[in-house]
Order: structure tokens, then sequence, then C-alpha cells
């Protein structure tokens, strides 16, 4: 073993020596094979930007080589152009579908840049992006390119000499109805019934015009940059008030002077639940514009209840909760199976009331609750309208619990109303605070405002 072990050394220490009688490794080590050019961010390929629509912006590029310690190659040229040859190629591999920034939006400082001798970075090249003379409701790839390379010995690496820009508008996709603000209207009746109500997010307020005739309408101005694929819609919810939009014209500004139509309405459908309607085209806007030209009623004023816009994943309309299909499984009590039944709150009548029982002492008394099988599991319930009783007052529910379940037994809260409005003029509308689908619901009348043994409702209806 000790042989061997002073052999390997001998042999080791014979191979240092040669090498060290023969030309030391140059300090400058150059690899070949291993040497290229390439352009700033290709190793990426793709570099996506988001733009601000009101003011130009730019990008640095420049031009490396590397595999070598040696940078004393020469002066290197290079000339740098936009490609968009190369878009259809990128979508098809990629699965995409941007456009190419049209021509006259974009501009290079320069159409080369230079690698110094001794150097192994070039100059920078600047590309500026003119935003605000894009229409950025459609998404855009530029590719930048090596197009040519003189004056070394360097190749250029095939792989690396495009960098993708993907070049997207810093649009608003998602409401911001807290930053909305009125920019002008045809008219307001009273002042309950200003348009800042079509985007409080409540049913139950609306805007009416005054009563001088068609047609009518107003704008909203949305401080900031958004896109637009459509708009959501809500009728005033009364059900005995008919003077329903029914022509509607939709328009667009980006100044609240120049307007776009983008939308024409003929029939809008004579419905109170959610609508949605979508665009040919998606838009970007900063005000938009509802005119109202006629109603169902052909009344000289209209009304609506809440608009908003939407753009990415379509919203849905109002579900069709079927109520006339719910089965009352369970409750406290009821006064009179006939004349104050549980099953008066889901029968669409306002006029109609649940009582529970006022007199024997075995079933009155807080809490009062009830169940409803709905018969098949349902989608979240967003929200309920809520109608007090109309005949009577006084005992109005107050602290009410809204449970769902899907087998009748595990109960999930979405809504836990502390002092739920005794106010029997108009219908309350109030927002679910969890989300969860459910089959069972569950209404329970823990308190009422007279602080008495019963309690009644009118109408509950699900959203």
């Amino acid at each position: 073993m000790k042989i061997n072990i002073l052999l390997a050394v001998n042999i080791i220490c014979g191979i240092v020596f040669f090498n060290s009688c023969g030309e030391p490794y140059s300090k400058n080590i150059e690899l070949e094979n291993f040497m290229y050019i390439s352009i700033s961010g290709a190793i990426d390929k793709t570099i996506e930007n988001t733009v601000d629509l009101d003011k130009a912006a730019s990008y640095k590029l420049s031009v490396s080589y590397g595999g070598t310690t040696n940078y004393n190659q020469g002066e290197i040229l290079a000339e740098i152009s936009a490609d968009n040859s190369l878009v259809d190629a990128y979508n098809t591999e990629n699965g995409t579908s941007y456009l190419p920034l049209p021509a006259g939006t974009y501009s290079f400082d320069k159409s080369s840049v230079v690698i110094a001798d001794g150097s192994r970075i070039s100059d920078y090249i600047t590309l500026e992006i003119n935003s605000p003379r894009i229409d950025f409701s459609k998404e855009y790839i530029l590719p930048v390119s090596i197009k040519s390379v003189t004056g070394g010995k360097i190749p250029l690496n095939e792989d690396l000499k495009t960098v993708y820009y993907i070049i997207k508008g810093d649009l608003i996709t998602t409401p911001e109805t807290d930053k909305w603000t009125v920019a002008e209207s045809s008219s307001v009746w009273q002042s309950g019934y200003k348009v800042e109500n079509v985007y409080d997010g409540l049913r139950n307020t609306y805007w009416h015009s005054d009563l001088s005739g068609m047609p009518q309408w107003f704008a909203i101005n949305m401080n900031g940059n958004n896109l637009i694929e459509g708009f959501s819609w809500i009728n005033r919810q009364d059900q005995d008030q008919h003077a329903l939009p029914k022509h509607v014209k939709f328009e667009v500004s980006m100044d609240g002077t120049n307007w776009t139509e983008v939308l024409d309405v003929p029939e809008l459908p004579n419905s109170r639940g959610q609508q949605v309607l979508e665009l040919s085209n998606k838009v970007v806007a900063r005000y938009f514009k509802v005119t109202v030209l006629s109603n169902w009623a052909d009344a000289p004023y209209s009304y609506v209840a809440e608009v908003g816009t939407w753009a990415g994943e379509k919203p849905s309309g109002d579900y069709d909760w079927q109520r006339s299909t719910w089965t009352v499984v369970d409750f406290k009590s009821e006064w009179n199976a006939t004349t104050w039944a549980v099953a008066r709150i889901f029968d669409g009548d306002k006029s109609t009331t649940w009582h529970s029982e006022p007199f024997d002492a075995s079933k009155n008394g807080m809490p009062q609750w009830f169940v409803v099988d709905m018969m098949e599991e349902r989608p979240a319930i967003k929200g309920f309208l809520i109608w007090n009783r109309q005949d009577d007052h006084g005992h109005e529910p107050k602290n009410v619990v809204f449970s769902v379940s899907n087998d009748n037994e595990n109960w999930t809260t979405i809504l836990d109303l502390a002092e739920m409005s005794n106010d029997y003029s108009k219908e309350l509308d109030y927002k679910t605070t969890t989300s969860k689908t459910g089959r069972y619901l569950k209404v329970e009348v823990k308190t009422n405002w007279a602080n008495g043994s019963w309690t009644y409702f009118a109408e509950i209806t699900p959203y």
C-alpha cells in the first residue's frame, strides 16, 4: 500500500514539473467555442412592460459578449432594429395573440451600438414608446434584434440576438367605484335620487330623472384609465314601477368632451335582475355616458339602480333562485298557517306577511326562526333584498342572522345584521359577508325593535 501511494505522488510531481518547464498559461484565456454576442434581456427572451398611457416610456438596451477574459478583440459595431416579422412565429410558439406595435408609436435614438476595444459591453441604445398614441385596449409585442455585427471575430448567438418587449397599458380592470364622480347629467328629480346612486352598490337606491321627457342621461368620471369590455346593469327594484329604460345608448370618452358610441341597445330587457352587456370590441376610457332614449312605460322620465363596467372575466347575470319551488321545512312559529305563514315571505308580494305567534307562550318569544329548502344546492348568495311589513309596525326584526347549509344540520352564517333597518317604506339591501353555497336557508330573528315576543317579515329575496 505504501509503495502505491509513493508511486502516485511521484507521478503527480512529474506532471507538475513537466508543465512548469513548458510555456506558462496566458493570463487571458480564450474559449472561442463559448464566445458569442447577445442583446441585453434576450436570455429571458420576453420582457413585459406596463406603461403609463399619458406619457412616453423608454428602455435602454446594450450588446455584450463573454466566453473570454481577453476583451481586446477590436471594436465591434452592432446594428439594432425592431423586427415585426417575428411576431407571428412568437404567437404560434407561445399560444398568444399579441399585435405588432404600430409603426410611429416607437423609435430608437440611434441605429447601432459599439463595443469598444477593451470592453465587453456596448454603449446604450434607447427605445422610446409613444404611449399616448397607442390604443391599449389591445396588447402588443415588439421584437428588437441585432441585425448585423461587424469589426470582430466573435459570432452572433442566433438564440440570443432578439428580445421581445410585451407592451401593456397601465389600465384599471376592476372598477374603482370609490373614485368615481358624476361628470354631468340631464336632470335629477329630487335630492334622494342622485346620479351617485347608480354606483353605490345598492339595489334599493337609484337615479331618477326629472319629469321633463325623454331622452335623459348621465355621465360618470371614473378618474382613471379603465379597460371596458362591457357594462353591468340593474333596474329599479320596485315591482309597481314600470318606466324601466328600454332604448339605451352607451358612450365613452377620454376627456369628457369627445364621445364615442360603443353600444346601442334598442330594447333592454324589462327585467329587475342584473343584466350583463358585452361590447363588440373592448375600449379604454376615463368617462362613460348612459343615455336613456325611451322606457317601457312611455313615461316622461326614467330611472336606473346600478350601472357598472367590467373587463376580464365576464360577470354572470342574476341567478334564477326559483323561489316558487321552495319549501318551508321547519320554523319556530307562525301565527296562522293560512294568513301569516312563513311561505308568505317568498311569494313575491310585499303586501303579504309572515307573522310569528304573538300569544302562545310555548311558541312566542325571541328568537324566532325558520328554515327553507331551496330544493337544490344554490350558488353563494351575494345579498338580500328585504321588505318589512307594510300594514302594521313596531315589531320589525332588529338582530337578524342568515345561514346556509347543505344538510340542514351544519350551518354557516353568511350575514349577521346587528341592527336591520325598521324602514318599511323602501326595499332594504344587505350584502352577505361570507361566500358559501348551500341548499338550505335559515333566518333567525334574535331581537325586534319593540323588544317584544313576536315579529314579522314581508319579503326576502336573495341575489
